[in-house]
């Protein structure tokens, strides 16, 4: 099924998780409904987020980046990962997807209608019922960008700091994902297949991006991501 457009896909996508530490999942996946259905292609890019997201985490950094919150938030969201899992097992997807296309719209017209007020230092109930809300979406339709990107941005964190809670939220909700997925009977050897023949493409794509970060403004490219999100949330609801 592996085509030049579901190539080129997987290289924008992983281009622009490369460039803003998020965004892989977000593009790739309304765009791959074409081929794919909901339960087919949500476990693959869970995999090949996971893989992203840990060459990242491994790469050296110059001093710890997450504190107490930041792992309030990832540890949240792991164990809400699992709910979103068992909220896809027992349906066929789509109806997740609807609403979650929905919500994204919601969201990127909020944050571009109200610029929010950024904040120093947020309390750790919020940090806590944000991985909550975004462990879900993450387990459900394998998407957890725009609410994440969000939060982070209204905490006022660094561009490293974003990237690195973004890696490490992603290889702890990837992980318990992917598990559950294959306890539900999602993942099969189609499934890891189709994962591997993905990867170098992704690998590729996420170590250009990475480059392209070091000059291109990080700002600019926020507005342009807003835009592709809200491109890809109407595909969500309309696929």
């Amino acid at each position: 099924m592996l085509n030049i457009w579901i190539i080129l896909i997987i290289l924008i996508s992983s281009l622009i998780k490369g460039i803003t530490g998020f965004g892989y999942a977000l593009l790739s996946f309304p765009l791959l409904l074409t081929w794919y259905s909901p339960k087919e292609i949500i476990p693959v890019l869970m995999i090949c987020n996971l893989i992203a997201s840990i060459m990242i985490v491994l790469q050296k950094k110059e001093y710890k980046m997450l504190d107490k919150q930041s792992y309030y938030l990832i540890g949240t969201g792991g164990l809400f990962t699992i709910a979103g899992v068992i909220a896809l097992s027992s349906t066929d997807g789509k109806w997740l997807i609807r609403l979650s296309g929905i919500l994204f719209i919601v969201l990127t017209i909020y944050s571009l209608v109200r610029k929010m007020p950024k904040q120093t230092t947020m309390c750790d109930s919020s940090y806590l019922s944000a991985g909550a809300f975004i462990g879900f979406l993450t387990g459900a339709v394998s998407v957890s960008g725009p609410p994440l990107a969000l939060f982070l941005n209204k905490a006022n964190i660094s561009n490293r700091k974003f990237h690195e809670i973004f890696a490490a939220f992603s290889v702890i909700t990837a992980i318990i994902a992917t598990f559950g997925y294959y306890q539900a009977g999602m993942i099969n050897l189609h499934t890891l297949k189709t994962s591997l023949i993905f990867a170098p493409v992704l690998l590729t794509g996420t170590v250009v991006g990475k480059k392209l970060n070091t000059i291109i403004s990080i700002e600019k490219f926020q507005t342009i991501n807003i835009v592709l999100t809200l491109i890809a949330s109407i595909m969500m609801i309309i696929r």
